[in-house]
């Protein structure tokens, strides 16, 4: 009897000293989970929050399971699924590394394309703003000053890899570059828009009889002053030059745009259009006025066209 009673007391103590060594926690496991995840916090939370929260996730399940068995009966504590989900929690940090890798590749690659985009549009922007005036480029020039000052700080954001700041000065200077562009755009066709309205207002006021005399002249003996004047064919008939016939000549009023007085009038030649090739083989106006400097500035030509009709005037610029 006491045999048997030695033989069940050691039964149990072997009993409950296998049912403890089962029960051990796995420290070094669960402390390697959280060291995995920790690890991977300060790139996660930049580049791969959603995968970090995962990670965290899976620390905090763990956690509590071992909390759970912490405050079990010694007898029955049970390890297994803690062990789970510490290895649950180290496949989360793995998974934070390679979505990190992931979203830096991206950042990297398209701030480096979009320097790449903004630094082509700014070098073809400077060639259109090369054919500008002074005055219209200035300020187009402020703004690609901008558009570069936003490529180097990509690029330096780009060396100290730090992506985020590189992709997001990349896309500002992708933005300010197309800026340039579309200012650009709009002041060609402000210029282009102001000179076809001077051409139209030149064509107007010739066609009006409008001109503009660059310098002192002199018309039927008399000064006429640099300036603008419309021309006209006075109602006064002129008698023909001596040889011509009647209706060869006529006189023109210099009307000055000032006041509208008759500022001196000039004896003209009437030439037919139909006879203008007897005149010149060339360009010359239809219903307009125009005027032409001869001989190196000794005479200045004033054209009218009325009717069919060209009326010239040469007046000179020295006195008679």
């Amino acid at each position: 009897v006491m045999k048997r009673g030695i033989s069940l007391r050691m039964f149990l103590v072997l009993a409950a000293v296998a049912i403890a060594g089962c029960a051990e926690p796995p420290t070094d496991i669960i402390e390697a989970a959280r060291a995995s995840v920790a690890a991977v916090e300060s790139e996660g939370s930049q580049y791969a929050a959603s995968a970090l929260a995962d990670a965290q996730a899976a620390v905090g399940r763990m956690d509590a399971e071992m909390a759970t068995q912490e405050q079990a009966f010694a007898l029955s504590r049970d390890y297994a699924r803690a062990t789970e989900l510490a290895g649950e929690a180290e496949a989360s940090a793995t998974a934070v590394t390679a979505a990190a890798s992931a979203e830096m590749d991206r950042l990297r690659g398209e701030a480096t394309g979009m320097i790449g985009d903004a630094e082509g549009t700014i070098a073809e922007a400077r060639g259109g703003i090369a054919d500008l005036d002074e005055e219209a480029a200035a300020p187009l020039l402020e703004s690609v000053a901008g558009a570069e000052a936003s490529v180097s700080a990509a690029n330096a954001a780009l060396g100290a890899n730090d992506l985020q700041d590189a992709h997001r000065e990349a896309s500002d200077a992708v933005r300010a570059a197309n800026g340039v562009t579309s200012d650009l755009a709009a002041t060609i066709a402000a210029i282009a828009a102001a000179e076809l309205a001077a051409a139209e207002e030149l064509v107007t006021r010739a066609m009006n009889g409008s001109i503009d005399i660059p310098r002192s002249v002199y018309v039927n003996g008399q000064m006429l002053a640099a300036g603008a004047y419309t021309v006209r064919v006075s109602s006064q008939t002129a008698a023909p030059a001596p040889g011509l016939e009647p209706g060869s000549s006529a006189w023109l009023e210099f009307v000055s745009d000032g006041d509208g007085s008759v500022a001196g009038r000039g004896m003209a030649a009437s030439v037919p259009d139909a006879e203008m090739d007897e005149v010149t083989d060339g360009w010359y106006p239809r219903n307009q006025a125009h005027v032409d400097q001869l001989q190196g500035g000794e005479y200045v030509r004033v054209w009218l066209n009325r009717s069919g009709v060209s009326y010239l005037v040469h007046a000179t610029t020295s006195a008679p």
